[in-house]
């Protein structure tokens, strides 16, 4: 029981940094394209909005605890987003189609894993 107590910790946590990390692209994003506040201020809002509901959705479903692989592909694609803009700051633009592309890959990569490995568990039970 003490371990289940950390481990929702942990998750709560980590759910808490992806939604902080979320919001600091969407500051980056909407000077990108913005100046106005009140449009800085609705973009921001709408996006935790929907990245919270999305959170609670696929806790409700116990999505994450079906697709255990999804949560380690999404990090590695903040990883990715990462060095991209490590890269970028230095000058090698990779172009927004490729960045996307592969964090989106890598996150279908992990999901399509873990469909795959739950398959084989419930072939094998």
């Amino acid at each position: 029981a003490a371990n289940s107590g950390r481990l929702m910790i942990g998750s709560l946590v980590f759910l808490e940094i992806l939604d902080a990390s979320f919001s600091f692209d969407g500051v980056i994003a909407a000077f990108a394209v913005t100046n106005n506040f009140l449009v800085i201020a609705a973009g921001l809002g709408i996006g935790a909005m929907f990245v919270r509901s999305l959170t609670v959705y696929l806790f409700d479903m116990k999505t994450m605890k079906e697709l255990k692989y999804l949560e380690h592909s999404a990090m590695w694609g903040i990883v990715w987003l990462v060095f991209a803009m490590m890269f970028s700051a230095y000058g090698h633009e990779l172009g927004e189609i490729v960045v996307a592309g592969v964090a989106a890959g890598i996150i279908f990569l992990g999901g399509l894993h873990s469909y795959l490995v739950r398959d084989k568990e419930e072939a094998a039970a």
